[in-house]
């Protein structure tokens, strides 16, 4: 806007303003053993989404639990089916216990979802 300079944090989205967040933590990370990020991806695109969880799950000596509403970056290239879990009743199981299925690198893990494939009725 010409020579007017504007205040980051003015004109800070939403997405951006949480990306920001956790950058500021992503740099201090030696010093977390445990983190758990509820909805981390509420205002993201599905691309930075995997992205994040890409960048974080190559991590070291941390352990991450991510949350999310977002079933379409569910994925066995990003994370094996067993860290993919569901929260449901006061019940949480890994994807892997929710079905007889033997689940392959091939298997479309989201669609599976979608599909009720993983209802606990084994």
């Amino acid at each position: 806007m010409g020579n007017k300079e504007i205040p980051f944090e003015e004109v800070l989205s939403s997405g951006m303003e949480a990306l920001v967040i956790l950058y500021f933590w992503y740099v201090q990370r030696k010093d977390f053993s445990f983190v758990f990020i509820d909805s981390f991806d509420a205002f993201y695109h599905t691309f930075l989404s995997r992205a994040v969880i890409r960048k974080l799950a190559a991590e070291r000596n941390i352990q991450i639990i991510f949350t999310s509403h977002n079933t379409s970056i569910i994925s066995n290239r990003l994370l094996r089916p067993d860290c993919y879990f569901i929260l449901e009743d006061n019940t949480i199981q890994p994807f892997c216990d929710l079905t007889n299925r033997e689940l392959k690198e091939a298997h479309n893990l989201q669609k599976m979802y979608v599909a009720g494939k993983f209802t606990g009725n084994k």
